[in-house]
């Protein structure tokens, strides 16, 4: 079980002690963000007519408006890194896809390159074959 920080906040003026398993910074951090809200409302043109209840419903919608717009810009973040974690992925895809082309292509390229040997090793030995010719030619002419 977590151990309950009790920490001292001040709210519209008015100092409360909350009790919490989150640091003593965190709590103060939310006090503080409360309080700015509600300083937000008090400096309104109507905020001295409306009555302390009101001040607080105010404060409420003011929060849920911060929080379902800050859920709604995770909730599309969430959806752009799913499409970048999709585009990832088909990337990834295309890597390996390419990687086994490659492949292919390296063990063609090694097919070509011992037939181009074999290919030079014919033609070295026609041209010996040729250069007997040859030299039986001009020996019969010579004699």
């Amino acid at each position: 079980m977590s151990h309950k920080n009790d920490t001292t906040v001040l709210i519209g003026g008015n100092v409360y002690t909350l009790a919490g398993t989150e640091s003593e910074e965190y709590i103060q951090r939310v006090a503080l963000y409360i309080n700015n809200k509600f300083e937000e409302i008090k400096k309104s043109d109507n905020a001295k007519k409306l009555s302390t209840r009101l001040v607080s419903v105010l404060l409420e919608i003011n929060i849920a408006d911060d929080y379902f717009k800050a859920k709604g810009k995770i909730e599309e973040l969430e959806k752009i890194i799913k499409a970048k974690d999709d585009s990832i992925s088909n990337l990834e895809q295309d890597v390996i896809s390419l990687q086994v082309k490659l492949e292919e292509l390296d063990g063609e390229r090694s097919k070509f390159n011992q037939r181009i040997e074999a290919l030079k090793t014919e033609i070295d030995s026609y041209k010996a074959e040729l250069d007997e010719y040859i030299e039986i030619f001009d020996h019969e002419k010579t004699e």
